[in-house]
């Protein structure tokens, strides 16, 4: 009886636990180089070393070669489950290539990231997903990147899951220093789970200040008359995407369209653009037959919008997300909040709302309030439980 209530005890932590779940693959506080192996290059490329500006300890790699921590599969892969979004810090100024080896129910897939803002998502190799993350991230300041890379994989494979997260490979980027690695289950509140029509213009409000990453689906913007041969939409103004925010500086508007080029401050310094480059349909870089290379493949958007506003006003941070809008026509829809790695995640609820307006919303005072309930929860049914058997757990010897 007694191991039984053992098992109960040891179930109730491991819930508790998960309400935080995370695996940190890399922060460098071991001051070792162990975990990595060189693809091309030297071991004496990889530095473990002390960073001022972060205060904590960081991996350097020197060279533009390739480096590896984990493996595609076997016993040196990661093989981590159950978590799929995954953050980084980085300091770059030279172009990288950063893959995330995944092995999923269509077999090994090599999600990865590069420093242009274009995204041909199943093109270069066999097996690849491409993602571009922009050329703001070259800019030689620590940036936090966050990915979600079931979303990732989707965009290419609506299909494929994530069984695990298997490695990551460093490529590139001569002298890019690299930071707390982590695999995590972010915490979400969902605004709209599936796609709404908007014609000309659309909003929704928002009213957070605990999230600060904001993830939405798009398709169907434009017709197949305005592609390029390659399936490239040639008008950069067939959509935008504007989110409103209030920040240490005063209000700031996030605006993405498309194209190559980072606007950054305009307009009086209030707005603040970001490319999100050309490439918008599956396969349209270099198979310009692929069967699903067609107008109206849904693509998904992940900002971390704090660090958006710092790529051009580094001193500069979001207060609060206020609402966010679409101009154009097409399908929007998935709009959702992430918490980021280093959010209290026991300070936010998972909202299952589909509503278009944040009036029928859990308040952010609710928010805050659910997970400490859960956690008193546990604690108070396991109080109630070594109190009636304390007889059994406590009798004299």
């Amino acid at each position: 009886m007694i191991l039984k209530h053992f098992r109960f005890i040891a179930l109730l932590i491991v819930l508790i636990s998960n309400l935080n779940s995370k695996t940190v693959i890399e922060n460098g506080e071991d001051n070792s180089t162990t975990k990595w192996r060189v693809v091309e290059g030297s071991s004496d490329d990889i530095l473990n070393m002390y960073d001022s500006e972060l205060k904590s300890r960081v991996v350097e790699f020197n060279g533009g070669g390739s480096y590896k921590l984990g493996a595609t599969g076997g016993s040196k892969a990661l093989n981590i489950k159950g978590e799929t979004t995954i953050s980084w810090k980085m300091k770059v100024t030279i172009p990288y290539t950063i893959y995330i080896l995944t092995q999923t129910t269509e077999g090994l897939r090599y999600i990865f990231y590069v420093s242009t803002p274009s995204r041909g998502l199943k093109h270069g190799f066999l097996n690849g997903i491409h993602h571009g993350l922009g050329k703001a991230t070259l800019n030689g300041r620590w940036k936090t990147i966050t990915r979600d890379l079931s979303s990732d994989l989707h965009d290419a494979e609506p299909d494929n899951r994530i069984i695990s997260i298997n490695g990551i490979i460093i490529n590139g980027g001569n002298g890019i220093r690299v930071d707390d690695i982590t695999i995590y289950t972010p915490e979400e509140k969902i605004y709209i789970n599936n796609y709404i029509e908007v014609n000309n213009s659309y909003k929704l409000n928002i009213n957070s200040e605990y999230f600060k990453i904001l993830q939405w689906r798009f398709k169907d913007f434009g017709t197949p008359e305005i592609l390029d041969r390659r399936g490239i939409i040639r008008d950069r103004d067939i959509f935008e995407f504007k989110i409103h925010t209030t920040t240490t500086n005063g209000k700031r508007d996030l605006i993405y369209t498309l194209g190559e080029d980072n606007l950054g401050l305009i307009e009086n310094n209030r707005t603040i653009h970001h490319a999100l480059g050309d490439d918008r349909v599956i396969g349209s870089v270099w198979v310009e037959n692929y069967p699903a290379n067609s107008l109206g493949m849904p693509q998904a958007i992940t900002r971390d919008l704090d660090e958006d506003i710092r790529d051009f006003e580094p001193n500069n941070h979001l207060l609060k997300i206020d609402s966010f809008e679409v101009k154009g026509s097409g399908r929007v829809g998935y709009i959702k909040l992430l918490s980021s790695v280093d959010t209290n995640l026991s300070k936010i609820k998972k909202s299952n709302s589909t509503s278009n307006s944040s009036d029928n919303l859990p308040s952010e005072k609710e928010i805050n309030n659910v997970g400490f309930k859960i956690q008193y929860l546990f604690l108070y049914l396991l109080l109630t439980l070594l109190f009636l058997n304390r007889e059994k757990y406590f009798k004299k010897g």
